[in-house]
């Protein structure tokens, strides 16, 4: 974590199993502390709690080659399990970048929802059930009463397909789209070319280069930041964000699009975009400042 000196991890509320963090600017010396209580009380630095509870499930999502008109969803869906609540704390660290950037000055403390919480929880719920139950949990806690603000980041889910990424997707995951397309006729038999149809903007991960292509890999970051008064436990704000990358190597000899990434770049690509995300979800609201997050290119292979 940016700007952590110190970190300690402590399991809390077996029942809820949320597992608090805290990381902070290293405090004033007690010494001056003592000496000048009252500017001591004037200096006192805002208090972030950034909290994940993006879980650990991790989508990939595959568009099949379908016929017929009736298909509601011809995707096949894979579900993966992170390990090391590594989902969580990429989230985390997207959050403290964009706190970081608009609160300079502030301490921060990381919180993360236990993945076994959500557990079971359909697609369309995991967002009211992880909103739900950090705010049940933190209800109980005093020390919110020192808290200036709570960062909230959940899953979400769309329905609904968009900009050439899938229906059906929430969470954190990764799309393919391996279908070229063709031809088509219209009723006169006269054969038009759609060739061009169906193109996306794509970046090459090994360069950055840009380019059009209807074949792609895309990582995407679902999720809804809340922004908590402590005080209250009342949401103050809330902003959703439905992020992807459609990545495309023209360069690469895989007959199939879902293995011309390699996985090392496909993780940096991965990892990248959840904390980019994260970042302009906070930077999207009021206590966020607009910040130029640049996209981490893997580098050129040797």
């Amino acid at each position: 974590m940016k700007n952590a000196s110190t970190l300690i991890t402590t399991a809390v509320a077996a029942a809820i199993s949320i597992v608090i963090s805290t990381a902070a600017h290293a405090a004033p010396e007690t010494a001056v502390a003592l000496a000048k209580p009252a500017a001591a009380a004037a200096e006192k630095k805002q208090v972030f709690a950034l909290v994940s509870a993006v879980g650990d499930q991790f989508t990939y999502v595959r568009q099949r080659e379908s016929t017929g008109s009736n298909i509601i969803d011809n995707n096949n869906r894979r579900t993966l399990k992170a390990q090391n609540n590594g989902l969580n704390l990429s989230v985390l660290r997207g959050l403290d970048t964009a706190i970081g950037n608009a609160h300079p000055d502030s301490e921060r403390v990381y919180i993360s929802l236990n993945p076994a919480e959500m557990e079971g929880v359909l697609p369309q719920n995991r967002e009211a059930v992880a909103i739900g139950k950090i705010v049940s949990e933190l209800e109980k806690r005093p020390e919110r009463a020192t808290w200036d603000k709570i960062i909230v980041a959940t899953p979400t889910f769309l329905l609904s397909e968009r900009s050439g990424m899938g229906p059906k997707l929430h969470g954190l995951g990764v799309y393919v789209q391996p279908l070229t397309g063709g031809r088509a006729t219209d009723s006169e038999n006269l054969e038009i070319d759609v060739s061009a149809q169906g193109e996306s903007d794509t970046t090459n991960p090994e360069d950055g280069k840009k380019k059009k292509s209807k074949i792609y890999v895309a990582p995407y970051s679902y999720i809804a930041v809340y922004v908590i008064d402590p005080k209250t436990m009342r949401v103050i704000e809330k902003n959703t964000r439905h992020d992807f990358q459609k990545l495309n190597d023209p360069t690469s000899t895989a007959l199939d699009v879902g293995r011309s990434i390699p996985l090392d770049v496909l993780a940096n690509s991965v990892g990248a975009l959840i904390e980019r995300s994260a970042a302009r979800a906070v930077s999207g609201t009021e206590f966020g400042v607009t910040v130029l997050i640049q996209e981490v290119i893997a580098p050129a292979k040797k």
